[in-house]
C-alpha cells in the first residue's frame, strides 16, 4: 500500500491533463491509510540486543568506619604432648653439649686447651705454660719466661736474663721514679725489669751487660761491657759499667757513676733543667747534662729534633731515633735474690 502511495505522484505529474483527478484519489487514498493506520496496530516486534556497557563512574567516597567487634570466647586449653623416644634422646644430648661448653665461657685461653684434652693431657699442658722456677736465666736450658726462686719472673734467652725491651713504643716509658724502681710492661713484649730486681741481681758482681740496638730500616748493632752493676735505691741506683766492646759504639761510658733521674726524682747535674723531662716525655736514665744515650726515650719514628728519642749517640748521632733495644745482663756467679 505504502509502494503505491508514492507511485502516485510520479504518475500525476505525467498525466498532467488528469492532475486535478489524480490529486483528489492520492487525498483519497492517503486519507483512508492515515484512517486505517490509526485504527490497526501492527504485532510487537522481537526485543532487540542489548548495547555495550558504559564507561565506569567514579569511585565514590569510602565509607565510615564500623564499631570494633566484641572480644571472642577464650578457647579451651590443648593437651600438652609427650616426647617420644627421639625428642628425650635429642634433648638429653643438647644439656650433655651445654655441660662440655660451659667452662669455654668462663676460663682463659689457656684453660679452653685444657677443658677440650684428655686428664692425661692437662697436667702436661699446664706444666708447659707455667714458668719454671731457676736460680738465673744463666742456669735455664730454654729461652722465654721463667720465675727466679724469689718469685720475679723474667726473660730468659741463651743464659741473658733480658731487663729491658722496646719494639714499637706498645708500652709507655714515661713513667715516676716507682714505676721505675718496680717495673711495668709485659714480658712477652716491651717492658722494664725494674731497678729493685737489676740492683739484686748485679750486687754480687761477675756481671756482663748486653745492649742491642735496631734501626727503622732493619740494620743492628750490638754493645757489650765486661763489667755491669747498679747499686741500692739508697745510692740512687748508681750506675756502675765498664770494659766496652762491639760495634755501635761506646754511649753508656757517659753515664759511668751517675745515679738514676726521673720527671719526679732530678739526680742529674745540669742546672738548667731536669734531663729526665727536657727532651720530650718523661724517661728513666743515668742523665749527666744531659746523656749520650737514652734508651728509654719516647718512641718515635722521626725526631721532632735534637736528641728527641731512644738516642744512641755513637751510632746514629742526636737527631736520628732508633725502633727497637734490648738490654741484657749475665751473671757467672748470681746472690740470692731475696
Amino acid at each position: 500500500m505504502r509502494g503505491l502511495i508514492l507511485l502516485l505522484p510520479l504518475a500525476c505529474f505525467v498525466m498532467m491533463t488528469y492532475s486535478q483527478q489524480c490529486c483528489q484519489v492520492f487525498t483519497t487514498i492517503c486519507d483512508d491509510d492515515v484512517v486505517n493506520s490509526s485504527m490497526q496496530k501492527g504485532d510487537k516486534g522481537d526485543v532487540g540486543r542489548s548495547g555495550k556497557s558504559g564507561i565506569p563512574g567514579a569511585q565514590g567516597d569510602p565509607g565510615a568506619k564500623g564499631e570494633p567487634g566484641g572480644v571472642g570466647q577464650k578457647g579451651m586449653q590443648g593437651e600438652s604432648c609427650a616426647l617420644g623416644s627421639l625428642g628425650t634422646d635429642i634433648v638429653s644430648r643438647l644439656a650433655k653439649i651445654e655441660e662440655l661448653l660451659t667452662p669455654l665461657s668462663t676460663t682463659t685461653m689457656a684453660t679452653t686447651t685444657v677443658a677440650t684434652t684428655t686428664p692425661s693431657t692437662v697436667t702436661s699442658t699446664v706444666a708447659t705454660t707455667t714458668p719454671s722456677r731457676i736460680t738465673s736465666c744463666s742456669t735455664s736450658s730454654s729461652n722465654g719466661p721463667h720465675n727466679l726462686t724469689n718469685g720475679v719472673e723474667v726473660y730468659c734467652e741463651d743464659g741473658w736474663t733480658i731487663f729491658q725491651r722496646r719494639i714499637d713504643g706498645s708500652v709507655n716509658f714515661s713513667r715516676p721514679w716507682d714505676d721505675y724502681a718496680n717495673g711495668f710492661g709485659q714480658i712477652h713484649g716491651e717492658f722494664w725489669l725494674g731497678l729493685d730486681n737489676i740492683h739484686r741481681m748485679t750486687r754480687g758482681g761477675g756481671c756482663r751487660l748486653k745492649i742491642e740496638l735496631w734501626d727503622f730500616d732493619g740494620n743492628q748493632r750490638h754493645a757489650d761491657y765486661s763489667s755491669f752493676s747498679i747499686e741500692s735505691a739508697e745510692n740512687l741506683y748508681r750506675l756502675r759499667v765498664s770494659g766496652y766492646s762491639g760495634i755501635a759504639g761506646d754511649s753508656l761510658r757517659y753515664s759511668n757513676g751517675r745515679p738514676f733521674s726521673t720527671e719526679d726524682s732530678d739526680n742529674d747535674s745540669w742546672a738548667r733543667a731536669n734531663c729526665a723531662t727536657y727532651f720530650g716525655g718523661s724517661q728513666g736514665w743515668w742523665f749527666v747534662d744531659c746523656f749520650h744515650s737514652a734508651l728509654n726515650g719516647v718512641w718515635m719514628r722521626q725526631s721532632s729534633g735534637g736528641h728527641h728519642g731512644i738516642i744512641w749517640y755513637h751510632w746514629k748521632g742526636g737527631i736520628e731515633p732508633l725502633k727497637e733495644t734490648k738490654m741484657k745482663l749475665r751473671c757467672e756467679r748470681m746472690k740470692s735474690m731475696s
